[in-house]
C-alpha cells in the first residue's frame, strides 16, 4: 500500500512538473508573439502592375484633334485632344494596343453616358495638361453593359500622369472605373461622385498627385475578391482631402500607404482593408463616423502621423502591431482594438460589442508616441495585450463598464513609459510574466478634470507628468525608470497626495473602492 502512494505521489510530482514546463513554453509563445513584421513587408503581397513603364510612345506620332463631337480611336496611338465636346464622348476600341489620351484644356460633357470609355486595348494613358472639364448625366442610355457607371471607364490598365488638372462630375454613380489596375503617378483630380469616386478592380496605385473628392459611396477602393495579389490599395504619396458617405480608402485585400498627406471626413472607416493594412509614413488626419483605421486581418504601423479627432473606435483589427509612429486617438469606444476581425462597427455602437477571449487577437505596442481619449477602454485586446516600448499617455474612460488597458486573455508589460487615468471599476491586474515594473493606484476620491498629475521620486524628480482631459479614480504607470523599493510621491495639482514604495514588478497602491 505505501508504495502505492509512493507511485502516485511521484506521478503527482511528475505531472506538475510538465505543467510548468509546458506553461514556460506558452509564456515564451506569447511574449515571443509581439509582431515584429514591418508595414512594407505588405507590399511583397502586392502583383504591381508597371507595364506602361514598358512603352515606347517614341514610335507613334502624336495625332492633334480638336474636339467638338464624339470621337473614336481604333488605332494605338497618341492623340493630343483639346476643344469641347457638349454632348458626346471620347471612345477607345483599339483590341490589343495602346493609347495616350493627352487632355489639353478639354471640355467633355455626355449627358447619356461615359465622357472618355475604353472597350479595348492593353493599356490606356491618360496625360493632364492645364484644366480639363468631365461630365456625365444623371442616366445612361444606350447599350452599355451594367458595369458601365463611370464618368471615365477602362476594360484596359488604366494610368494618369502629367501636371495638369481634371475635375469630374459624376453625376450618374462614379467618377474613375478600371476594370484592371488604376495608376496615378502625378496630377491634380477634383472629383463629385454620386457613389464611388474612383474605383480600380484589380488595384489603385498612387504614385503622387492632389485629389479633393466628394464621394455619394466609398472614395477609393479596389474590389477584386478572386486574387490574393490583386484588390489591393497602394499609396507612396499624395495630398488627399476626401469627404465620403461611406468609406474614404478601401480595399478587399491590402493597403499600404507609405506617404502622402490625408484629410479623411467619412460616415463610414476612414480606411479599410478587408485583409492586412500597413502605414509606413504619412500624415494622417481622420474624422469618422465609424472605425477610423480598419483592418479585418492585421494592422501595423512603422511610422508617420495619425490623429483621429473623432471615430467610434480609433485602430481596429484583429491582430495590431504598433512599431513606430504619433497617434494621437480621439473615439467614442476604444482606441485601439484587436477583436472581432470583420468589421462590427455596426452593432448598437458604442461601447455595446463584447467578446469573449480569442488567442487570435493579438495587439503589440512596440515603440511610438501615443495619445489616446477614449471614452471605451482606451487600448483593448479580446486575446493578449503586449506593451514593449512606446510612450503612451491616456485619458480613459470615465464610467466603470470600460478601463485604460484591458485584455481577455492578458496585458504583458515589457517595455515603454505609461501613464493612464480613467475609472476604477474595470481596472485590470497587469500580467506577473510582465518585464517592466507598473504601479496601480486607487485613488480615495473622484478628481476632477484639468488636474496636473506628477509622479516623483525620492529626489523631488518628476518621473511622469499628466494633466487629465477628464474625471479620474485611477492612476496606471508602468516603465519611466521605476525602481524596485525606491519611494514615490504622487502630487495632484502639485499637492502631495499619496506616498508609495515599488514593492515588485506589479504594485497595487490605495484601496481598491471602484469609487465610479
Amino acid at each position: 500500500m505505501a508504495r502505492t502512494r509512493r507511485m502516485g505521489l511521484d506521478f503527482r510530482w511528475f505531472f506538475l512538473f510538465v505543467l510548468i514546463i509546458v506553461s514556460s513554453l506558452l509564456a515564451v509563445f506569447y511574449n515571443n508573439s509581439k509582431q515584429n513584421n514591418s508595414a512594407n513587408e505588405i507590399a511583397g503581397g502586392m502583383d504591381i502592375d508597371n507595364s506602361d513603364q514598358n512603352i515606347n510612345w517614341n514610335r507613334y506620332t502624336s495625332i492633334d484633334i480638336n474636339l467638338s463631337e464624339s470621337f473614336r480611336i481604333t488605332k494605338s496611338g497618341t492623340y493630343h485632344l483639346t476643344g469641347a465636346i457638349e454632348d458626346g464622348n471620347v471612345t477607345v476600341d483599339v483590341g490589343v494596343g495602346e493609347v495616350k489620351l493627352i487632355l489639353d484644356n478639354v471640355s467633355i460633357i455626355n449627358s447619356t453616358g461615359p465622357a472618355i470609355m475604353c472597350s479595348s486595348a492593353d493599356d490606356l494613358v491618360i496625360e493632364l495638361k492645364n484644366n480639363n472639364v468631365l461630365k456625365d448625366g444623371s442616366t445612361y442610355l444606350g447599350d452599355y453593359d451594367e458595369d458601365v457607371t463611370g464618368v471615365i471607364y477602362s476594360k484596359a490598365d488604366l494610368t494618369f500622369q502629367g501636371n495638369g488638372e481634371l475635375s469630374l462630375m459624376a453625376n450618374y454613380q462614379d467618377g474613375i472605373v478600371g476594370k484592371d489596375d488604376v495608376k496615378f503617378i502625378n496630377g491634380t483630380y477634383i472629383i463629385d461622385s454620386k457613389d464611388d469616386a474612383i474605383r480600380g478592380k484589380d488595384s489603385i496605385y498612387v504614385i503622387n498627385g492632389k485629389f479633393v473628392i466628394n464621394s455619394g459611396a466609398d472614395s477609393i477602393k479596389s474590389t477584386n475578391e478572386t486574387s490574393l495579389r490583386k484588390g489591393f490599395v497602394l499609396i507612396e504619396n499624395g495630398d488627399f482631402d476626401i469627404t465620403a458617405k461611406a468609406k474614404g480608402l478601401k480595399a478587399t485585400n491590402n493597403i499600404l500607404i507609405k506617404g502622402g498627406n490625408f484629410a479623411l471626413n467619412t460616415i463610414d472607416d476612414s480606411i479599410h482593408s478587408d485583409n492586412i493594412l500597413g502605414i509606413n509614413n504619412g500624415n494622417i488626419n481622420i474624422n469618422s463616423g465609424d472605425d477610423g483605421i480598419h483592418a479585418n486581418s492585421e494592422l501595423v504601423v512603422d511610422g508617420g502621423s495619425i490623429i483621429v479627432s473623432k471615430a467610434f473606435e480609433g485602430l481596429e483589427a484583429q491582430k495590431v502591431t504598433i512599431n513606430n509612429g504619433n497617434l494621437s486617438l480621439t473615439t467614442h469606444d476604444d482606441g485601439i482594438n484587436a477583436g472581432g476581425g470583420a468589421d462590427l462597427s455596426t452593432n448598437n455602437r458604442p461601447g455595446a460589442n463584447h467578446f469573449d477571449a480569442d488567442e487570435k487577437c493579438i495587439l503589440n505596442i512596440n515603440g511610438g508616441n501615443i495619445y489616446i481619449n477614449s471614452a471605451g477602454d482606451a487600448i483593448d485586446s479580446n486575446g493578449w495585450l503586449y506593451i514593449n516600448g512606446g510612450i503612451i499617455s491616456i485619458d480613459g474612460p470615465t464610467k466603470n463598464d470600460n478601463s485604460t488597458l484591458d485584455s481577455g486573455l492578458g496585458i504583458v508589460i515589457n517595455g515603454g513609459d505609461i501613464i493612464a487615468v480613467g475609472s476604477s471599476g474595470m481596472v485590470e491586474k497587469i500580467n506577473t510574466s510582465s518585464t517592466a515594473k507598473s504601479v496601480s493606484i486607487f485613488l480615495k476620491e473622484v478628481k476632477k478634470p484639468g488636474t496636473m498629475i506628477q509622479i516623483k521620486d525620492s529626489e523631488n524628480e518628476a518621473i511622469f507628468s499628466h494633466t487629465s482631459a477628464k474625471s479620474f479614480s485611477h492612476i496606471t504607470i508602468a516603465g519611466g525608470g521605476l525602481v524596485l523599493g525606491e519611494t514615490y510621491t504622487v502630487y495632484l495639482d502639485d499637492e502631495p497626495y499619496m506616498v508609495f514604495v515599488v514593492s515588485d514588478i506589479i504594485t497595487n497602491v490605495g484601496t481598491d473602492e471602484r469609487t465610479f
